[in-house]
């Protein structure tokens, strides 16, 4: 930042005095012309080469005076202008060294309409978007570390109590260190499987598909766990072909599913499939826990659990819905959410491309 300020003020320099020696160099070349011109014309009518002498001089005079007049108008117009330009730049500068240490940072106010406060604007905006994505991080940091700090605590101190023959070796133990490894590894593939969907590693590979196959071959990954709870599941999808990633779509709905298997205490559930215009809609709904007012906005966002508790026995680790967000995201859809007396209902909707590509 240093550096830059140098160089810019080095330029500013080279520009004022480029500037200035133009001016200069305008004046004198027309001061010259305007002074001969006038001298030969005076010099036809002339009595006498003293009268031209003397003439000469007074013109020389007075282009000088003027010259000098001109001069130092066009110095202070060039200072006028250089300070109305380098004012908001400096602030824009001591704004980007805030931006930079945070802590010194405050919202830039409209510096100006033209092009510098546009930037200034801009500069706001990227401003705070840094703001809400730090937060963002340091709340995922933490949710992380909450996360993992129950499972390796229960299996530390588990293997602890093994190793020191404080628990027998029983069937028990085995199935609850298997459970909080099964948790951890599923909290791992879905941290894996957000990154990859946020930073576009996975390749979106479109196909024709009957969307009809594509819900039931979704729905068929979950329907054990849906009969072992006793949730009957009620279809009503509309036949219609789709250019669309099979895997995608089946991955969005295993996670909406088993968002359902968490949270349903209706023991029922509803998927719905429909043809709007170039669109096609797929919405599950379902009886579930009531979800606070204010909370749906926030349902998507990582980590997100409406039991403020975060208890793992009623539900995941919150990074469910904001999977399926970026996967709808990269297809080309948008999701949505609405709610009627704990009735939830999540829906996405996908593009239906009209010719094959």
């Amino acid at each position: 930042m240093w550096l830059i300020n140098r160089f810019r003020e080095k330029m500013i320099r080279k520009w004022i005095v480029l500037n200035i020696g133009i001016t200069m160099l305008v004046i004198v070349l027309v001061g010259f012309t305007i002074k001969e011109l006038a001298c030969y014309q005076f010099s036809q009518y002339a009595d006498s080469a003293l009268q031209s002498q003397q003439f000469r001089q007074t013109i020389e005079g007075y282009l000088f005076d003027a010259g000098l007049l001109t001069l130092i108008i066009a110095i202070f117009v060039h200072l006028f202008f250089a300070k109305k330009i380098l004012t908001p730049l400096d602030r824009l500068s001591n704004i980007s060294k805030g931006l930079i240490k945070r802590s010194d940072y405050s919202s830039v106010n409209a510096i100006s309409n033209d092009e510098v406060g546009q930037i200034a604007g801009e500069l706001d905006h990227i401003s705070n978007r840094v703001d809400y994505l730090h937060q963002q991080r340091n709340q995922m940091i933490a949710d992380l570390a909450h996360e993992l700090r129950t499972p390796l605590t229960t299996l530390n101190g588990y293997l602890e109590g093994l190793e020191e023959g404080v628990f027998d070796q029983d069937e028990s133990i085995y199935a609850l260190l298997k459970k909080e490894c099964t948790y951890l590894t599923d909290l791992v593939e879905n941290m894996h499987e957000l990154h990859q969907w946020e930073n576009e590693e996975i390749n979106i590979k479109k196909q024709w598909y009957q969307i009809k196959d594509v819900i039931y071959s979704g729905l068929a990954s979950i329907q054990n766990k849906f009969d072992e709870l006793g949730i009957q599941v009620e279809k009503n999808v509309d036949t219609s072909s789709i250019y669309c990633d099979q895997n995608a779509i089946c991955s969005v709905l295993s996670h909406l599913f088993d968002n359902i298997a968490r949270y349903d205490v209706g023991k029922k559930v509803l998927i719905e499939g429909k043809h709007l215009n170039d669109k096609y809609v797929i919405s599950v709904s379902n009886r579930g826990l009531p979800i606070p007012q204010g909370a749906e906005n926030h349902l998507c966002d990582r980590f997100f659990r409406v039991e403020n508790s975060r208890n793992r026995e009623t539900g995941g680790a919150g990074l469910g819905l904001t999977i399926v967000s970026e996967i709808v995201k990269a297809l080309g859809g948008e999701i949505g959410f609405y709610t009627e007396d704990n009735f939830h209902t999540f829906y996405f909707l996908i593009p239906v491309s009209n010719s094959k590509e």
